[in-house]
């Protein structure tokens, strides 16, 4: 990462309220949108604008690369593995550094479960596929056990005291503690890998009801997946959050189980998986949707 100060036009008065806007970094600067940079520290327009355009030049941001470079920076990047061989060759490797990754499925389809599976995974060291890093574990339904995590732990080898004390889970009973959260979040992914959020839109789907709260809810989640995106690719975190689903008619009759959110949630993953439990009470995940897979 690279520091404020690196950024022409950021002397100590300007870092002093970047940093109390939780701007801990110039990769953090970068990715700000102006507008709400300046009203959160109450610099000057100009100046604001001035440093967030520098900050983009001084990390290769400002204009066009080649596909070569592009190709590059991309097979430079970490991957988490997911444990699973056949998946972590559909993944080319596994899960990008800097992604945003949604697991959807019915109640009971494994979704906290893959979650958790993954927050152990990530702490892994480097050579058996994890990252090194700790979780951030946003939980929304009162759902994060941390048996699961000691159990998880075990099956990779790792202390399960250990493991547990790498995860900071914040409850979360009201979607503007999301917001809240979430305004401290990039500081805090300095020195996090991964950051759930179980579930994403739970809590949404309780507050805005009806369809005169659509727009709204969806304005919301929208802004919010914004945020995690730009946090995501400025601090190379994982973010993880499931989502629900609905049941729609299928056109062969029967009903089908759609994920809630719409157009909004189905653009903003990098990778989208599915959850399910069989018949015979094991958990199934499917790879639904990634930009580098083949049609």
């Amino acid at each position: 990462m690279t520091e404020l100060e690196a950024v022409s036009g950021v002397g100590p008065a300007a870092a002093k309220k970047l940093r109390e806007a939780f701007v801990t970094t110039a990769e953090l600067l970068a990715v700000q949108n102006p507008v709400e940079l300046q009203k959160k520290t109450k610099l000057g327009e100009g100046t604001v604008e001035k440093i967030v355009r520098n900050a983009r030049v001084l990390l290769g941001m400002h204009g066009f690369k080649s596909g070569l470079e592009v190709e590059r920076e991309m097979e430079s990047k970490s991957r988490l593995k997911t444990g699973i061989e056949k998946m972590d060759e559909a993944l080319f490797g596994g899960i990008e550094v800097g992604s945003l990754v949604e697991l959807y499925g019915p109640a009971r389809g494994g979704k906290t479960q893959v979650s958790a599976h993954l927050a152990v995974r990530a702490q892994l060291s480097r050579d058996k596929g994890g990252l090194e890093g700790r979780v951030l574990w946003l939980d929304t339904e009162s759902s994060f056990k941390p048996w699961v995590i000691r159990a998880n732990a075990l099956r990779w080898g790792l202390d399960p005291d250990i493991a547990l004390a790498n995860v900071g889970r914040a409850e979360i009973f009201l979607s503007d503690q999301i917001q809240e959260i979430f305004e401290s979040i990039p500081q805090l992914c300095a020195e996090q890998v991964i950051v759930v959020v179980d579930s994403f839109t739970g809590l949404f789907r309780a507050e805005y009801t009806g369809l005169e709260s659509l727009r709204i809810r969806q304005q919301e989640m929208n802004a919010l997946l914004n945020q995690m995106r730009r946090t995501a690719k400025a601090t190379d975190a994982i973010f993880v959050y499931t989502n629900q689903v609905m049941s729609k008619i299928s056109t062969y009759g029967g009903f089908d189980n759609a994920p809630i959110g719409g157009h909004i949630l189905s653009h903003a993953s990098d990778y989208r998986f599915y959850t399910r439990r069989t018949k015979d009470d094991k958990r199934k995940l499917g790879l639904i949707d990634n930009a580098g897979l083949p049609e």
